[in-house]
């Protein structure tokens, strides 16, 4: 036999119970998520959890569910012991938490496990201590409802990986943050556990939004929260959705929950943005949780050994039903957002919302990084500022003069407000929207600019703002973002598919390519023909004569979204207009403004595809107080 070549032999069965438990027992945060699960099964109504030294010394979970019996506690530590499932059918319909009847025996085999429970109406607890997958002893014990499970010294047998535990101050960090994690989409039970010093936090029993607000923390207060909710088949969705103005710096306070499993499901959180592209520019991320309730057999959870991926199906559904909520709750703040904030510019109070503190109990979701309004500036913008260019267009500059127009004399055709029109479209009759107190919204939106009044075009200021003046209200005009949303009204509203002269050929991955296959026909009516060919390998035939000058980035867009198009128009589209649209720097002569200005004002939406208001009004009154003559 060749020296080098060593022999199969099966593990021993102490070795195989330790590397079956790291698979899921990573840190102590992960039995605490485990046990967790467990009570929350167990149909608990309170559940307390306590631990010492970051975990690695004593976790403790506590429920009042509907426990175990004495032969219950028998099995319950053993591989593969469950009450959630009998038969590879129950996979396709199991909806609690737990299932693959790991947990307990990957605990045992990794520290010390006592468990005492009592089963619901019995007159006798019972008590289990294990210790190294041994069975020490089951003895009786005093009936106390539900369920306490103890574990300590974790990893006392496995040195290697005990050393390999952060600090106990970090391991707490993550512990407590597994906890707010598993309490979200359980607002109506009661969670107990160690808060700062020698405290204890209580979550109580409260609203789904209450407790969004709980678990957020400053980042998020519950009157800046709304909840929407709506269905398709198979599934059902609810959203607890923050106003735009809270802004992060990052996607942590996007939470994706999938039959009460926290997932990482990047097309769920991407659902999310494209949503609130309407309301916030790009850089900037929203907070929101989104649960959906989908039917265990349109989802597979079974794909990672913590259920933290899951499978879907439907993902194109529920996706294109995400976004389609949001956006018809959203759209209310259209149109508001485009004002002048006096308070932040005059007085330097706080905005509408308060952002996240720099500290506190959002750790596990949010960042500590600062927030607040970002500004973008176009390239090409005069680096120390500019004057504001005459009426007459006879400003200095390389591109004095030029009009928004003379890219495409049809940027703006006549029957352009019927064309657009499809965007103020919602589908209310599904959602239901309220705010924590169940008040309606309040009506705060700013008067509607007429573009049919008279109106007075002032010039350019800094290259970049249009002066309008409207009866007493001074309107500045973002003339980039402004063109730009008019160039994107007009791509979105050609749909009609020219055939290329030279068809275009790419290649995909297997998922790419089973997703372009189950959404082609979704891709045609956008105007893109799309045929398969051998061996992953497209070939894109035929698109609406206003892409051809941009085929690279079509393909490049449809193999990143694959078979949502919900983010086509965005990420595409609004990359063409933006690349079309006249940029900062160039100064309008008085009918190329005032035409301009006339057109926006009769958008529906008065934002740019990327979420940045068009203009800020600011009244005559605001003038007034601001410079002291009342």
């Amino acid at each position: 036999m060749d020296r080098d070549h060593a022999a199969v032999a099966l593990l021993p069965a102490e070795t195989a119970r330790r590397i079956a438990a790291g698979e899921v027992i990573e840190k102590p945060a992960s039995v605490v998520r485990e046990l967790i699960d467990n009570s929350l099964d167990a149909d608990a109504g309170e559940v307390d959890i306590t631990w010492e030294a970051g975990g690695s010394e004593l976790i403790r979970v506590r429920d009042d569910g509907t426990g175990m019996t004495r032969e219950d506690l028998e099995l319950c530590w053993k591989p593969h012991a469950t009450s959630k499932i009998r038969t590879l059918e129950d996979l396709d319909h199991a909806r609690s938490l737990g299932f693959r009847g790991e947990a307990l025996a990957s605990v045992a085999a990794v520290s010390e496990l006592t468990i005492e429970s009592t089963r619901t109406g019995a007159e006798q607890g019972h008590r289990l201590d294990v210790r190294r997958s041994e069975l020490q002893r089951l003895i009786p014990a005093p009936p106390r409802p539900g369920t306490s499970v103890t574990v300590q010294r974790l990893f006392a047998n496995l040195p290697a990986r005990r050393r390999f535990l952060s600090r106990p101050q970090a391991e707490t960090r993550a512990i407590r943050n597994t906890v707010l994690e598993k309490t979200l989409p359980f607002p109506t039970v009661r969670f107990t556990l160690p808060g700062t010093g020698n405290s204890t936090r209580v979550l109580s029993p409260q609203s789904l939004v209450e407790r969004v607000a709980e678990v957020y923390g400053n980042a998020c207060p519950a009157q800046s929260l709304t909840e929407i909710s709506g269905s398709g088949e198979g599934f059902h969705c609810t959203i607890v959705a923050a106003h735009p103005e809270v802004i992060r710096r990052d996607r942590r306070l996007i939470s994706v929950y999938v039959n009460k499993r926290r997932v990482s499901e990047y097309k769920l959180v991407q659902a999310v943005e494209y949503a609130y592209q309407d309301v916030q520019h790009g850089g900037v991320f929203p907070a929101a949780a989104l649960l959906v309730d989908v039917d265990p057999e349109l989802a597979d959870f079974n794909i990672h050994p913590a259920k933290r991926e899951v499978r879907l199906r439907n993902m194109g559904e529920i996706h294109h039903r995400v976004v389609e909520l949001l956006r018809a709750h959203l759209r209310t703040y259209a149109i508001r957002a485009a004002r002048w904030q006096q308070n932040d510019a005059m007085h330097g109070e706080p905005g509408l919302w308060p952002g996240p503190a720099e500290s506190g109990p959002t750790a596990g979701f949010g960042s500590r990084s600062r927030t607040g309004r970002s500004s973008q500036r176009e390239s090409g913008s005069p680096a120390g500022g500019g004057a504001v260019g005459p009426v007459g267009g006879d400003a200095a500059g390389p591109a004095a003069g030029r009009t928004p127009f003379e890219h495409d004399r049809r940027a703006v055709p006549d029957g352009f407000a019927a064309a657009e029109s499809t965007t103020a479209s919602t589908d209310e009759a599904a959602t239901s929207s309220t705010t924590p107190a169940g008040e309606p919204i309040p009506d705060d939106t700013p008067r509607r600019p007429d573009p049919e009044g008279s109106l007075a075009f002032h010039g350019t200021a800094f290259g970049t703002y249009n002066l309008v003046e409207q009866a007493d209200r001074l309107y500045l005009l973002d003339q980039h973002a402004a063109h730009e949303r008019l160039l994107y009204e007009r791509l979105r509203s050609d749909r009609v598919p020219q055939v290329l002269l030279v068809p275009e050929e790419f290649d995909t991955t297997p998922d790419q390519d089973r997703m372009l296959r189950d959404h082609r026909d979704a891709y045609h009516r956008l105007g893109v023909v799309l045929e398969p060919l051998d061996g992953n390998r497209w070939r894109l035939t035929a698109i609406p004569g206003e892409y051809h000058h941009r085929t690279d980035v079509l393909i490049e867009t449809i193999l990143e979204l694959g078979g949502l198009q919900d983010g086509f128009d965005r990420t595409f589209l609004a990359e063409i207009a933006c690349k079309a649209a006249i940029k900062a720097g160039e100064y309008l002569d008085s009918i190329t403004g005032e035409e301009l200005v006339r057109r926006v004002f009769a958008l529906p939406e008065p934002r740019c595809p990327h979420g940045r208001p068009l203009w800020v009004e600011l009244s005559r009154d605001d003038l007034d107080r601001m410079i002291g003559r009342r």
